[in-house]
């Protein structure tokens, strides 16, 4: 009976974790134990739940069976002791009320990973969820801001690579594969000795020229848009073009090839 109860818990929370979205964001953010502890945090509580549910079940026939008792008449004298028998009763040799609180346990985790207004959040809800997640984590917190006010980003990567442009999206749930969709708007390198900019490509005027803009046909920004792993990236912050001119460049930009 135990294993029965340990087994139901761990594959509810299991279950929960790797379907409810705000959940799984969370747990993404675990290591080692965090994660198992989180995990049965989760069973236990549908666990609990299905304890509260069977205890209301055992009380509800306890006051059918007191009712019935008070009023010999209608049973034709006949003691009853309902919440007994349901207590006394087994299934497979396991008692009943476990296998009843077992089978809430799973139904209640099966309504809050798919069913439950949690686990179908839709585009302002999920907005909500990773502006909340986003306040614990800097680098998180930098691409939701430009996602969400059109703020330019400067990322710089290990291997001295700089792009300056809009993050489009930005994946976090799988941390092998972590990364954000840019659309660059200058790139190029900092120089080892100087530590200047030098911009090799610029993408802004080059889609200027030629009239590309988000939704342009047949070509549009996003047919430029670079992937980049997060683990590739040394640091990123906001690029502010207002104050472009103060800085350092040294240009040695393709004046007659697009942008690559």
């Amino acid at each position: 009976m135990g294993t029965a109860i340990f087994m139901v818990l761990m594959v509810c929370g299991y279950w929960y974790t790797s379907r409810d979205l705000s959940t799984r964001f969370k747990i993404k953010r675990s290591f080692g134990w965090d994660v198992y502890f989180l995990v049965a945090l989760y069973g236990c509580i549908f666990v609990l739940q299905g304890v509260i549910a069977t205890g209301l079940i055992w009380l509800f026939l306890l006051a059918c069976s007191s009712l019935l008792n008070i009023m010999p008449e209608l049973t034709g004298g006949h003691h009853h002791n309902w919440q007994m028998e349901f207590m006394n009763w087994s299934f497979l040799g396991i008692q009943a009320p476990v296998v009843v609180m077992l089978s809430f346990a799973v139904a209640f985790c099966l309504y809050r990973s798919n069913w439950s207004g949690s686990a179908r959040l839709n585009s302002k809800g999920r907005k909500k969820l990773y502006k909340e997640l986003s306040r614990s984590n800097g680098v998180e917190g930098i691409l939701f801001q430009c996602m969400e006010e059109g703020e330019l980003a400067w990322v710089t990567l290990k291997s001295r690579r700089i792009y300056i442009g809009m993050i489009h999206t930005a994946s976090y749930e799988i941390e092998n594969t972590a990364n954000i969709v840019l659309i660059p708007m200058l790139s190029g390198y900092r120089d080892g000795k100087t530590l200047n900019l030098c911009v090799e490509h610029n993408y802004s005027k080059w889609y200027a020229e030629h009239n590309i803009t988000l939704d342009s046909e047949p070509k549009s920004a996003m047919a430029f848009r670079k992937v980049i792993l997060l683990s590739q990236i040394e640091s990123l912050s906001l690029f502010d073009a207002a104050s472009a001119s103060a800085l350092a460049f040294d240009s040695d930009e393709d004046e007659e090839q697009p942008p690559q």
